[in-house]
């Protein structure tokens, strides 16, 4: 009741001072007025005060959901910054293990490439040699057939310059007589 104590006290202050009319207050002047009061009082109190309290209540619940909200956002945002800061940390050992790798990565693909640069080298050399004694065979056989058409034309114009028609018949003779001793 502090407010109507002071509500009250503000009524007699405000009210004109006897000295001024020169006629003393009636009791009727000053009772009803506070009866007035009163009742705009218990109205207050009944109606609007229930409101004002219903609605500071939705308001603080509405400020402290607020400031809860806050406060987890607030921590998450610092758990997320703990996270970038130990990713930052990091991130110099990640780039040397990324770096590690791909260096042994490209370690085994050049040793790879290599061997089967070298397997390669021999294959071609192995196909190169045996192309080679192919060639060198065919080279031979071309040869041995050379010089035997060649030694066939020689020994075909020796024979037609020293064998003698005589001779011709001959060798026909003894060549029929060794055929008929094979039989």
């Amino acid at each position: 009741m502090r407010l109507s104590g002071l509500l009250l006290f503000s009524q007699v202050w405000a009210a004109p001072s006897g000295a001024v009319e020169g006629h003393p207050a009636a009791v009727t002047q000053l009772i009803f007025p506070l009866i007035n009061f009163l009742i705009f009082l218990y109205l207050v109190k009944r109606f609007v005060v229930p409101l004002i309290k219903d609605h500071l209540r939705s308001r603080r619940e509405q400020i402290q959901a607020a400031v809860n909200e806050a406060d987890e956002g607030k921590r998450r945002a610092e758990a997320m910054v703990r996270d970038y800061r130990g990713r930052w940390a990091r991130l110099d050992e990640e780039a040397e293990k990324i770096r590690e790798t791909a260096r042994s990565e490209a370690e085994r693909e050049r040793s790879k490439l290599l061997l089967e640069a070298e397997d390669l080298a021999k294959k071609i050399q192995t196909d190169a040699d045996f192309l080679a004694q192919q060639e060198l065979k065919v080279a031979r056989q071309q040869v041995r057939e050379e010089i035997a058409r060649l030694a066939q034309a020689a020994a075909q114009k020796m024979v037609q310059r020293h064998v003698t028609p005589a001779d011709q018949e001959r060798i026909v003779e003894e060549f029929l007589r060794e055929l008929g001793g094979v039989r």
